[in-house]
């Protein structure tokens, strides 16, 4: 039988089908009683209470066992049209049609509500593949004619007789340019981490690729990142692509919220857990209401972007075994940290 995956029937026209379909059962059983003995035609009985549960939700199904017993009993049982049961190895049979007729209406609602979570899994697993596929194209299909915009926009500043109105517009489409081209990479990689994230791991020292991470955004500070890291700081088996974004993302996440001029800094430690980084900055820190969803896709204050820059950061980390979080700094500042583990028995420090 094949179990649908449409909603099952409310009760009212749920208990209206299992009094049809035991109707029914009961006038096959009245044209073959000549034919099968009354142990036999049980089956019909119980073909008709497995329908129902496929259809309908519990209560009917439930409903269609006891009918379907008490109809068996009346016209098939003898004495005929009575409920008087003169050979008691019926009781044993209506035990057993009961029993039988329960287990199966409990497993075939169950099989038709697991059917219809798969059915449901498997569309959205479809859906959110689709959407990734075209986000992923058009983001693609975006970045060339940006770079030629940010391209042309850069070579115009570089011109001596362009006015100053005009050089601020030339900035202006820059400036847009490069944040736009930030939000299509955010999108990437956010299409990226939301699928099962095939990482390519080696060993590799966070002071290195936090050092790349300041040099890739240098032009967002007017002060240079300071970098430290302990002696002891442990190498981390990670994706370093991937870990690198990650530090180039909270580093813009410093400069767009703490500011241009703020002081920034990232601390490379030791840590319970393996090995730590710290980003930190003299900014206005976090307010309250956000500190708890500050990780959240498309939450984030209004300074331009969706909120997906935190997102992948916290995505990426997770899918290294690590934890990450944010938090005010004692007198002024925010704290954004990270926390990646070391086997003890590859501890290199």
């Amino acid at each position: 039988m094949r179990l649908s995956r449409a909603e099952p029937l409310s009760d009212g026209p749920g208990y209206g089908l299992a009094v049809a379909i035991t109707a029914l059962a009961t006038v096959a059983n009245l044209l073959m009683a000549t034919y099968i003995a009354p142990p036999n035609l049980a089956m019909v009985y119980l073909l008709g209470v497995a329908y129902v549960a496929s259809r309908c939700s519990p209560g009917p199904a439930v409903f269609a066992s006891v009918l379907s017993i008490a109809c068996f009993n009346f016209f098939f049982v003898p004495p005929t049209l009575t409920f008087v049961v003169a050979d008691a190895q019926y009781i044993f049979t209506f035990a057993v049609m009961l029993v039988v007729s329960l287990l199966i209406s409990t497993l075939t609602v169950r099989l038709r509500d697991q059917s219809k979570a798969r059915g449901e899994a498997a569309s959205r697993a479809q859906i959110e593949k689709s959407r990734g596929d075209l986000l992923s194209a058009v983001s693609h299909d975006l970045r060339t004619p940006l770079a030629s915009i940010e391209g042309s926009a850069g070579a115009l500043l570089q011109k001596p007789e362009l006015s100053e109105q005009s050089r601020q517009l030339a900035g202006t489409i820059q400036e847009e340019s490069i944040r736009m081209a930030r939000l299509i990479r955010n999108l990437l990689d956010m299409t990226r981490v939301q699928d099962t994230i095939d990482l390519d791991l080696d060993w590799y020292g966070l002071d290195e690729l936090a050092a790349n991470a300041i040099i890739r955004t240098e032009g967002m500070f007017g002060r240079p990142v300071k970098l430290t890291s302990d002696l002891d700081a442990p190498l981390v088996r990670v994706d370093g692509v991937l870990m690198e974004q990650v530090m180039v993302n909270l580093l813009e996440n410093a400069s767009r919220y703490a500011g241009r001029d703020a002081d920034v800094e990232i601390k490379i430690l030791r840590s319970s857990a393996g090995a730590r980084l710290e980003v930190l900055d003299n900014g206005p820190g976090i307010a309250p209401e956000v500190l708890e969803r500050v990780f959240e896709r498309f939450h984030g204050e209004k300074k331009g972007g969706f909120g997906l820059g935190l997102a992948i950061c916290r995505a990426a980390v997770q899918a290294h075994g690590g934890r990450i979080g944010a938090e005010n700094r004692v007198g002024g500042g925010a704290k954004f940290w990270l926390e990646l583990p070391v086997p003890k028995e590859t501890d290199v420090g």
